[in-house]
């Protein structure tokens, strides 16, 4: 008869386990100078290899001739323990044998010698299940327990247990698998099998598995079935998931706004039976991708995708700014949990889809972010007051001087206009400004540079950062920023004339209507 391959390649030695040294080494040091302890507690997420070190270690205090802390395989002992002949072992899934009266019989049978074996070892599977009355009855066996009885308790949720229980015990905590010992394990079987399997297949297994060398074995021995020549792309069709660049012709439309575009490519994969919670999770982890590439130095080792799709998100990552891709997760995954709660989700996609093409990541956030940033700065101004304008008539934004320094002609700055191109180390100037004042840096947020010849053009919907550079020595300050950033020195001017319309901004009109009115500062602070 056929069997699985999670089962066929499961472990028989403590060095065939993969990823988990920090138990196998702990467990045959302690085999090998014979410091057994009485009860073990195995944590650690599904797939990782509890189940089989707890059968490894029940073979291993019974076997006839270990060798270097691992059962032989061959003895008797070994042998019955794997075809169940030696009832010296137990296995107990504590799912369904979880009352009190299953662990009274368990009790009963743990003062009776083994039969054949040196130990009487049980094995408690999902120990977290027993019931309160069970863990009270088992509390007395663990305190007090008989010489030749060794308790093995697995879970995968450690905190539901009691206290009582953990501090009789010998914890050892599993980890999930890295997704490279995972890919190269899967190589290694398909070796045995007869099959090939391309490198980006086994990491997307990997991926997908998230950790669980069980969920690999499995997803592998379905993917077989279908051809031994195993790709990415069987992969995918296998596990039910849209083709990668699907995913990231969808970020695409985001980027660039193409509403149409996105809807037409979820229709497609809706019309191919994708499922609609599987995409936002796809599209959730493209958007922690890109999350991690914004906000790590080498995110490399972290993110498990080939060097082309690695390439083509960073490029997607460099176009979004860090607070939209958070929205956009956030977004994604109430989505998902509306899903999975009944109600339409191909219409749920699409309207997550529709909300991300048009920047509206919810129907008061972007106003609560503006609110937000403003009340910041006018606090942070309040504790810095020499950035306030002192003895100056109030202007409307439409009227913002430069810094008195020596204008272009109107001519000279078209030109300065038409040869200027984006000043990608901008961002880096600002947080150069933030290592001596961030309510200035606050300021400069969201604002845009150009380099035209010896200038750099600030462009703003945001005044006050020209008020702050109406300033002489905060000007200086904003070029020896730059100096640093770039190793070279620049003139300040105004990427827009000051008689140029502005997008409209509600909040800082509101302002400037105010200043314009005549009312002091200190009252419009407030």
């Amino acid at each position: 008869m056929y069997r699985v391959l999670y089962r066929k390649y499961r472990p028989r030695v403590f060095a065939d386990v993969i990823g988990q040294p920090q138990v196998t080494a702990t467990l045959k040091n302690e085999l090998v100078s014979g410091r057994l302890a009485h009860a073990y507690l195995f944590t650690g997420s599904r797939g990782t290899g509890k189940t089989t070190c707890s059968k490894i270690l029940a073979k291993a205090v019974n076997c006839l001739s270990p060798v270097n802390g691992d059962p032989c395989g061959e003895c008797e002992i070994c042998r019955g323990i794997d075809n169940g002949s030696i009832m010296d072992v137990v296995e107990i899934d504590a799912a369904s044998n979880n009352g009190v009266d299953d662990i009274r019989m368990l009790r009963e049978e743990a003062d009776f010698t083994p039969a054949n074996a040196k130990y009487r070892v049980y094995i408690i599977d999902e120990v977290h299940m027993l019931s309160i009355g069970a863990f009270n009855a088992l509390l007395k066996t663990l305190e007090e327990p008989p010489a030749h009885v060794i308790f093995i308790l697995a879970t995968t949720e450690v905190h539901k247990l009691p206290a009582t229980i953990l501090s009789r015990c010998q914890r050892f905590d599993f980890h999930r698998i890295p997704p490279q010992d995972i890919a190269a394990r899967l190589d290694f079987v398909c070796q045995q099998e007869n099959c090939t399997i391309d490198e980006n297949a086994a990491l997307l297994i990997a991926g997908i598995a998230d950790g669980a060398m069980r969920d690999s074995l499995s997803l592998l021995d379905q993917a077989m079935g279908q051809t031994d020549h195993i790709t990415e792309e069987i992969v995918r069709r296998t596990a039910g998931l849209a083709d990668k660049s699907s995913i990231l012709d969808i970020i695409g439309c985001i980027i660039s706004k193409d509403t149409a575009g996105a809807i037409n490519i979820i229709d497609e994969l809706h019309k191919s039976s994708k499922d609609m919670a599987r995409l936002s999770d796809e599209l959730i982890e493209q958007f922690r991708a890109m999350m991690l590439i914004k906000a790590m130095k080498q995110p490399r080792s972290v993110l498990v995708m080939s060097e082309a799709d690695f390439d083509r998100t960073a490029q997607q990552a460099e176009q979004m700014k860090l607070p939209f891709i958070i929205g956009a997760i956030d977004l994604l995954q109430s989505a998902h949990d509306r899903m999975l709660h009944g109600v339409n989700r191909r219409i749920e996609m699409e309207m997550s889809a529709v909300r991300l093409c048009s920047g509206s990541l919810s129907d008061s956030s972007a106003l609560e972010e503006r609110i937000s940033a403003l009340e910041s700065t006018v606090a942070s101004l309040r504790s810095e007051p020499s950035l306030f304008v002192k003895e100056e008539p109030a202007k409307k934004p439409s009227q913002v001087s430069m810094p008195p320094v020596k204008r272009p002609s109107p001519e000279e700055m078209e030109n300065l206009r038409k040869n200027a191109v984006p000043m990608t180390q901008w961002q880096d100037v600002i947080d150069d400004i933030k290592k001596y004042s961030k309510a200035v840096a606050m300021g400069f947020e969201g604002s845009k540079a150009y380099i035209s010849g010896k200038y750099v053009l600030v462009d703003s919907q945001n005044d006050l950062c020209f008020e702050l550079l109406r300033k002489p020595a905060q000007r200086d300050k904003m070029r020896d920023s730059i100096r640093r950033v770039t190793g070279k020195e620049y003139k300040l001017g105004r990427y827009s004339y000051p008689d140029e319309a502005k997008p409209d901004d509600p909040l800082l009109q509101l302002v400037s209507d105010l200043k314009a009115g005549g009312v002091p500062v200190e009252e419009v602070n407030k």
